[in-house]
């Protein structure tokens, strides 16, 4: 059995899916059948949404949200909003995204230099996992690694846990201002909207090396990862034929069209 299932990226136009084929009714099925433990869903949408669906399903047991603290007050995301409406409706989260792609984990030098002040020894994304793990009514934090020395650093400060203090809190704040003043490309790199380019365009990657020259203002390096995802088979940005199937799939809801006429601009 399952101890937590949940349905996929609910929200937008995709919750129809959900609706349309009847799955609302089929993990209710699955958990009357003793093979789900605890059934719930993953969540890309406005916290309005999220109280519409919780409230059409209440028997839904969690809900994985997107929740960092550079998305906290994010329009798009609305991190801040959707937790307190988990916790109206007193449903336990799991968090995805805490290090928002990885981009907490490698802050630019006006943002991280508020960490090393507060703690020379703590890693970045230490601060950004505790964070997220120091909210209230959270089942777990899903945090990517791809290092084995990620894994150690992680485990590290969660084996056992500290919430952070009030004066953590004030530093974290402190880095969110001032990284929120940095124009970038709010982009996780999901890919959802990968598998729907027609023309075979890395999305993520070429926000990725947007990114890189926006907040690190290093456009050589910037070029280098355009032109080098454009050698594992990408297509440049300036091939985008302003179809319009990315931007349908994007839970962060970016202007993708219009992002990539700029990395085109700028990087090619």
């Amino acid at each position: 059995y399952f101890d937590f299932y949940l349905l996929h990226n609910c929200g937008g136009g995709r919750t129809a899916s959900f609706d349309k084929f009847g799955i609302w009714d089929y993990v209710r099925e699955l958990k009357e059948k003793g093979l789900i433990k605890h059934m719930g869903f993953s969540f890309h949408d406005t916290a309005d949404e999220l109280d519409r669906l919780l409230t059409a399903h209440p028997d839904m047991e969690f809900v994985q949200l997107q929740i960092n603290y550079g998305d906290w007050e994010s329009g798009s995301v609305q991190s801040r909003k959707c937790y307190e409406v988990a916790l109206k409706h007193n449903k336990p989260i799991i968090i995805m995204e805490p290090v928002k792609g990885g981009a907490l984990a490698n802050l630019p030098d006006r943002v991280g230099c508020i960490f090393r002040e507060a703690d020379p020894t703590l890693p970045q994304a230490s601060w950004a996992i505790r964070f997220a793990a120091s909210l209230q009514n959270i089942v777990t934090v899903l945090s990517g690694m791809s290092t084995l020395d990620q894994m150690k650093s992680n485990i590290s400060y969660m084996e056992n846990f500290k919430p952070l203090s009030a004066e953590e809190k004030a530093v974290v704040e402190r880095a969110r201002q001032v990284l929120i003043d940095i124009p970038q490309v709010p982009c996780t790199s999901c890919a959802y909207c990968v598998k729907d380019c027609p023309q075979g365009i890395h999305i993520p990657q070429m926000f990725d090396a947007m990114n890189r020259y926006l907040v690190y203002d290093d456009l050589d390096a910037a070029k280098f990862a355009c032109g080098l995802e454009q050698m594992f088979g990408s297509a440049k940005a300036s091939a985008c034929i302003a179809c319009g199937a990315c931007e349908s799939v994007c839970p962060q809801k970016i202007q993708i069209i219009d992002e990539l006429k700029r990395v085109a601009t700028t990087l090619e």
